[in-house]
């Protein structure tokens, strides 16, 4: 298998003992992966077309612009290029059943932000498996493990019959 990553996705966030979305879980990962022999391939930014398949003009402006305001996520110096490269790296992953090893994670975002009525983002920028299942268009089916719910990703697909949605969450 083929793991998607890029060391730029390293390049911003909150210091590693503050927060467990930083750039540590991903140096570990790709280190382990790597002794174990994985290549890996750098991925190229999501094209601005693929990211309005999901989000509102709205929304992705106010990234592109860094005209936002979320405690949890905030406006990074070059978070949008960085979330591009992220969601890119979501759409090389899904053309070549690959595994994308970046950040900032998506699954919290919905078309115009916080998702199903949070208060926050959750850490993500674009929602990059949405972006990939939109740059498919493909049925797809998403299981989604993580110790919270991807609501974002809920929201986008709830009314979709191609696309079917498992959280498997603890909170």
């Amino acid at each position: 298998m083929n793991i998607i990553y890029s060391k730029r996705c390293l390049d911003y966030g909150y210091p590693q003992s503050i927060i467990y979305e930083n750039s540590d879980r991903v140096k570990n990962a790709k280190k382990h992966l790597k002794d174990i022999g994985y290549r890996f391939i750098e991925p190229d930014p999501a094209e601005e077309s693929d990211l309005l398949k999901v989000h509102s003009i709205e929304y992705f402006e106010s990234i592109k612009n860094g005209e936002f305001r979320d405690e949890d996520t905030p406006a990074w110096e070059g978070i949008y290029e960085l979330a591009r490269l992220s969601a890119g790296g979501a759409i090389l992953a899904s053309e070549i059943n690959g595994f994308s090893l970046m950040r900032p994670p998506g699954h919290h975002v919905g078309r115009n932000g916080p998702a199903l009525g949070a208060d926050s983002m959750g850490f993500c920028y674009f929602n990059n498996v949405a972006i990939a299942i939109r740059h498919l268009n493909k049925s797809t089916l998403i299981i989604d493990i993580d110790s919270h719910h991807g609501n974002g990703t809920q929201e986008l697909f709830q009314n979709d019959n191609r696309v079917v949605y498992l959280s498997l969450h603890r909170d």
